[in-house]
């Protein structure tokens, strides 16, 4: 085995890598660009050159139906051909048999072989994709003859100097899935791959491919990379690599282009709708929107496609940027809100808690910003939800006063402050047990109250008109409460008329649009035997 694949750090389920092939090294997460084995408008040359591209994929179906060209390729291999010294990836011909429906005829013990003699890195064996239109029995029998092949191509591999790609199927069902990463995981590969998803990203079905890769990531061997076959929309990258993608290939990137179609961070734009160019690569520095439109064809989606590239890996760098600093949520959270589909597909990854909660890195101390709805449901925050439920209160306390969470993180601002020394003037104050009620964290215990991410959020999340979250948060106060419930003889709940805001102006408080509105009916339903009343100033208590 000459691969080798080390994780150097992670933040959500995203993984900055460095995986190794004899000399040849790919960081993930990362682009493999599809190129044409025989013409293309930029040459391979020029990626690992100019654009410091570390890996491409190209077609080894197409080489090999090329009868006329495919001894002299064979002769003098794959990267003096491509003029590309980096890792070539080569597909079998499984992709052009899942676009048109199995119009391919062509024998592993052909194709597979050939990508070795032609010297590919990374070959792919001969797979058959799933349609989603597939019923049960037929997408099982893909499965099976897929992992059939795999074990086939182990005992006819010739060459020890490469990384196998272990194609992944199952489509939309959950168990296939499942045992096709189960079974995949136990055979020598070097690089997974999740395939059979491009039709639906071409539909726009990015919850469909969210839920196919985090069903897969339950399941397959985390020690390897895992590759996402054909999906190349930069907007999708963040959201993918923190569900768990490491590598991508597409052809995007000349694909769009000869359609004049722009990559942008607020999504694909015709250059013919473009009067600026919200970008400042090489190309955009050079040419201005009306001076690509004025092109000949070749040119304008030659130049185009430039800029699709450096747009590609500008978002690939500023998704290794975010692992690092612990901020990939916040990135996902705004590339998300370009096109209403991929908020769909984020919405499809909140089904996945537990996968999440088993990543968080508690090395990494970074304040979460609360964006957006979706802010809610951050990984750091449900932990929290979930470790207070079980906290123990100190016997001595009697009282529970519970305090609103303001417009600063926990008890922060300078109402609470005002509230903090009232408190401590009471004469019962030693047996007062003081929670801050957050709208994103449920109950913060006053002790907690700068533990991470309590003391370490930004940013308030409206929950009126939202059941599901009040109802999440509800739970957790209720299970909190329950095992603390035998030692408070009294519940004071405070909602204030108004208080101060860190601009130190007078502002009205918003019961309806705090968690703390809902809390006296729940204690009332729930712990009748605690006297429970409202107050709205620390006077009262």
């Amino acid at each position: 085995m000459s691969y080798s694949y080390e994780i150097k750090d992670f933040d959500a389920g995203g993984r900055i890598g460095n995986f190794k092939l004899g000399s040849k090294k790919l960081d993930t997460p990362n682009l493999f660009p599809v190129v044409n084995p025989f013409q293309n408008l930029i040459s391979p040359k020029e990626f690992y050159n100019h654009f410091k591209i570390q890996a491409i994929f190209t077609n080894a179906y197409i080489i090999y139906k090329n009868r006329e060209n495919n001894p002299n390729i064979i002769k003098k291999g794959l990267h003096e051909h491509l003029g590309f010294p980096g890792i070539i990836a080569t597909d079998s011909g499984g992709f052009q048999d899942y676009m048109y429906a199995g119009d391919i005829k062509l024998a592993p013990e052909e194709i597979e072989p050939f990508q070795e003699k032609i010297g590919s890195d990374c070959p792919v064996i001969l797979d058959i994709p799933v349609q989603t239109t597939d019923p049960y029995e037929e997408a099982k029998r893909k499965v099976d003859i897929t992992i059939r092949r795999a074990k086939d191509n182990i005992l006819r591999r010739q060459r020890t100097d490469t990384a196998w790609f272990a194609p992944i199927h199952g489509s939309i069902y959950p168990d296939l899935l499942k045992v096709s990463s189960q079974e995949m995981s136990k055979l020598d590969y070097g690089i997974y791959a999740i395939g059979g998803v491009v039709k639906t990203f071409i539909d726009y079905r990015f919850d469909l491919d969210i839920e196919i890769l985090l069903n897969v990531r339950k399941w397959i061997d985390p020690s390897k990379p895992l590759h996402m076959f054909g999906l190349g929309l930069p907007n999708f990258f963040s959201l993918a690599v923190a569900c768990g993608a490491d590598t991508f290939d597409s052809a995007a990137y000349i694909l769009y282009a000869k359609d004049d179609r722009y990559f942008t961070f607020t999504g694909t734009k015709n250059i013919k709708d473009l009067s600026e160019l919200p970008c400042h690569c090489p190309i955009c520095i050079k040419y201005s929107a009306s001076e690509i439109q004025k092109l000949p064809k070749d040119k304008r989606t030659e130049v185009i496609a430039r800029h699709n590239l450096y747009h590609s890996f500008s978002e690939i760098r500023t998704i290794k940027q975010a692992i690092r600093e612990g901020t990939l949520w916040d990135l996902v959270e705004q590339r998300v809100h370009v096109h209403p589909k991929y908020i769909k597909a984020l919405r499809k990854s909140i089904e996945f808690p537990d996968h999440f909660n088993q990543l968080l890195n508690m090395n990494k101390i970074k304040g979460q910003k609360l964006l957006s709805p979706f802010s809610f449901y951050r990984p750091h925050l449900q932990y929290f939800r979930k470790k207070i439920e079980n906290f123990k209160i100190f016997p001595s306390k009697k009282i529970l006063l519970c305090v609103p969470e303001l417009d600063l993180p926990s008890d922060k601002g300078i109402s609470f402050e005002g509230w903090k020394k009232e408190i401590k003037l009471n004469p019962y104050y030693e047996e007062i047990q003081v929670v801050i009620i957050s709208n994103s964290l449920s109950i913060i215990p006053i002790e907690l109250a700068e533990i991470y991410p309590a003391g370490q959020h930004e940013g308030f999340v409206n929950i009126e008109h939202k059941k599901k979250e009040i109802s999440i948060l509800l739970s957790t106060f209720k299970k909190f409460l329950s095992e603390n419930k035998s030692q408070f003889k009294f519940i004071k709940i405070l909602i204030p008329i108004t208080f101060v805001n860190e601009y130190q102006v007078q502002e009205q408080f918003q019961p309806k649009n705090h968690l703390i509105y809902y809390i006296k009916n729940l204690i009332s339903e729930n712990f009748p035997e605690i006297k429970t009343s409202v107050i709205q100033t620390i006077e009262e208590l």
